[in-house]
């Protein structure tokens, strides 16, 4: 009785044993395979998405601070300091003062392409559906003359007119990938030249501070 009750472990383990090795089936490896694609596929378009936001925040934060450093150039060397967004060659340049009349060697020359932008993702304005008003600060979209927009900052630091009279300027750029998710604006108050930034809320259709 003993042995045979041995004999009927033995059987019932050496099943288990090879139950277990008999590892994961071809239909079961298949449909784990399919399921892992479709959520790959479902969540490509949000890695895509959240790529073109960091490069492009990385583009903002370039604006700011160009515009930060020819406006405390200008103050430092108490002389007029240009920043200058060259929308044909996706290049933001500072000239004047130290660093010489614009196409000098010294100016301070960076590309936006070096952000890992395409220089066709890059546009400036507001995407479509954007408003058109003057944001919160009364700044408003300074167009594009021969391509560019240049913002002078005199030695205190002020930004005016031919009249020396103050004024406001305000870059609008967006990604013509993601128009909306990407959108911002870059605001200078012509009487103290402070540099604001406001990025566009689908949410309440606005371009926040």
């Amino acid at each position: 009785m003993e042995n045979l009750i041995r004999i009927n472990k033995k059987k019932t383990l050496g099943s288990a044993n090879r139950h277990g090795q008999r590892g994961v089936s071809l239909p079961e490896l298949v449909i784990v395979f399919f399921v892992i694609a479709i959520i790959v596929v479902l969540a490509l378009p949000q890695i895509l998405s959240s790529r073109r936001l960091f490069r492009f925040s990385g583009m903002q934060r370039q604006v700011v601070a160009s515009l930060r450093e020819a406006r405390q150039e200008a103050m430092s060397q108490r002389a007029a300091v240009t920043f200058r967004y060259d929308d044909a060659n996706k290049q933001l340049v500072i000239y004047g003062g130290s660093f010489g009349a614009r196409g000098d060697a010294k100016n301070r020359t960076l590309s936006i392409a070096d952000e890992g932008l395409m220089p066709a993702e890059v546009v400036y304005g507001r995407p479509g559906g954007a408003p058109v008003a003057a944001l919160a600060d009364t700044s408003n979209l300074t167009a594009l003359t021969n391509q560019a927009v240049e913002i002078t900052f005199q030695a205190d630091g002020s930004v005016v007119d031919d009249s020396d009279v103050p004024v406001n300027k305000a870059l609008f750029f967006y990604n013509s990938k993601n128009p909306s998710g990407t959108a911002f604006a870059v605001s200078v108050l012509g009487a103290g030249g402070r540099v604001k930034i406001w990025r566009y809320s689908q949410g309440v259709n606005a371009y926040v501070e």
